[in-house]
């Protein structure tokens, strides 16, 4: 299925690359004129995005486990850039290398995997309830405000109590035999909530020097909103490629106003779909690679557990 799910992404990445080119008033030319201001922000917020993810893994493995802030930056870096394949494996060599090397049992790494999906999407149905919950109000426009604020806040504090009870279920304790302290945790989701958040706020700002680049007015409540789509998008698990830029592409001509018609408008959010993803590839693949080779050589440096160990020899 993700095999066929890259396939679909290649021909989404076209389709948008078609509508980018067309009547979109020399896309190649914005990014090879933009100001150099702008293509820092969109590289740099994709780099504060990458470690607080890390970071975010980081926090929430605290209950259970405690690493070294580099190597889980090296793991998360791995697992970012082997989501770019056919198959996703971020998650499968996330999982494989904390069983090989930190002896990881398989329940702790369930919960503390459970926990940081968890907390992923607790921040990212916050923040689009928190542009969404806007719309009834009557405004003409998403603002970035006190309502957008106390909504995403309401949305975590409520997200995060029902997590903390559900990790509490002592049917959950005795299935995860010490795991469900991710998710009981109080300091550790708070903790994972404030780098997820950063993190989320990083997208929106990419997505805003993106638009900025193109030509495109976004407003930061519409950035916040079209990162979570974003998020959406490269989370799904059919295929990281495609599918994101596709989804923003279409979602974004519903919330961005100010071009001249609507062809014109579907090329400049095409161009800013495509233009957001590929700066965050452009941090992403190359530190990835750095971060599979740290992992591939703490890999060889475990030993390999021998066939008759004493422990296997008196075993009753």
């Amino acid at each position: 299925m993700q095999v066929a799910g890259f396939a679909i992404g290649c021909a989404l990445v076209v389709w948008c690359v078609e509508r980018a080119l067309s009547k979109g008033s020399g896309g190649l030319d914005k990014l090879r004129e933009a100001d150099p201001l702008l293509v820092a922000v969109l590289l740099g917020s994709t780099l504060v995005s990458i470690v607080c993810s890390g970071y975010t893994f980081l926090a929430m493995a605290r209950p259970i486990r405690r690493f070294s802030a580099v190597e889980m930056q090296a793991v998360n870096l791995m697992a970012s850039l082997f989501n770019y394949a056919p198959v996703r494996l971020g998650l499968a060599l996330r999982c494989a290398f904390h069983w090989r090397v930190e002896r990881m049992p398989a329940t702790d790494i369930a919960a503390w995997i459970a926990g940081v999906a968890i907390v992923t999407l607790g921040a990212l149905g916050s923040a689009l309830a928190a542009g969404l919950v806007q719309i009834p109000l009557g405004r003409a426009e998403l603002a970035l405000d006190l309502v957008w604020f106390a909504t995403y806040g309401a949305c975590l504090v409520a997200g995060s109590a029902l997590t903390i009870a559900i990790g509490r279920v002592p049917l959950l304790r005795r299935f995860l035999k010490g795991g469900e302290r991710v998710l009981s945790s109080p300091r550790a989701l708070a903790e994972s909530l404030a780098f997820r958040s950063i993190d989320l706020s990083m997208w929106g700002l990419r997505m805003w020097a993106a638009a900025k680049i193109v030509g495109v007015t976004l407003a930061p409540a519409q950035a916040m909103l079209l990162a979570s789509v974003a998020v959406l998008g490269a989370g799904n698990p059919l295929g990281r490629i495609g599918w994101r830029e596709a989804l923003v592409a279409i979602v974004a001509p519903l919330v961005v106003t100010g071009a001249s018609s609507p062809e014109e408008l579907d090329a400049l959010t095409s161009q800013m779909a495509l233009l957001e993803s590929a700066g965050e590839a452009a941090i992403t693949i190359p530190l990835g690679v750095l971060g599979a080779l740290w992992c591939l050589r703490a890999m060889r440096r475990v030993p390999s557990k021998p066939r008759n160990s004493p422990v296997e020899n008196h075993a009753p």
